[in-house]
């Protein structure tokens, strides 16, 4: 964490810039430092691939590895957090077992102000930003909205700075 702090304000510069341009959803690290999620709205993996090569914190040898995954169908946010917010939310991930469910209890939890943003990966697998710093909760706010394989999620908290 410490090696990241001067870096740390050109990498939010750039973030936002990006947010702004509707390039980035969403970012920020694990409460660790060890890693970071930084959520992309791009139209193919180059686009992706230009972007991370860029970031300031891979320039500065703090990214070393990325592991991008694609939706294939995402429900952005209805609001998001200014920037350097630094809320702290839950990851949940996990199988589903029925997406129509699953998706409508996503929409569900963002409009109650629950859930930040959701999506669906092609391996019949989802993610879901919890606005709740429990991960044990998140998860089952996540599990009680229907549609998900409740034995197979799994939770991790985040710190959401964008």
């Amino acid at each position: 964490m410490a090696r990241r702090l001067p870096y740390r304000p050109a990498h939010l510069t750039q973030l936002d810039m990006l947010s702004r341009e509707g390039r980035v959803v969403a970012g920020g690290p694990e409460p660790d430092g060890a890693y970071a999620n930084i959520f992309y709205d791009v139209a193919d993996r180059a686009e992706l691939e230009t972007l991370l090569d860029e970031n300031e914190f891979t320039r500065a040898g703090l990214f070393v590895a990325s592991a991008p995954r694609a939706f294939t169908e995402f429900l952005p946010p209805i609001e998001r957090p200014p920037l350097d917010a630094g809320v702290p939310v839950t990851i949940v991930e996990g199988a589903i077992a029925d997406r129509g469910q699953a998706r409508d209890g996503i929409v569900e939890l963002r409009h109650s102000g629950q859930v930040a943003f959701g999506g669906f990966f092609d391996d019949e697998a989802g993610l879901v930003v919890v606005r709740h710093a429990d991960p044990g909760e998140s998860q089952r706010i996540v599990a009680k909205a229907g549609g998900w394989i409740v034995e197979r999620l799994t939770a991790r908290p985040w710190s959401q700075t964008l």
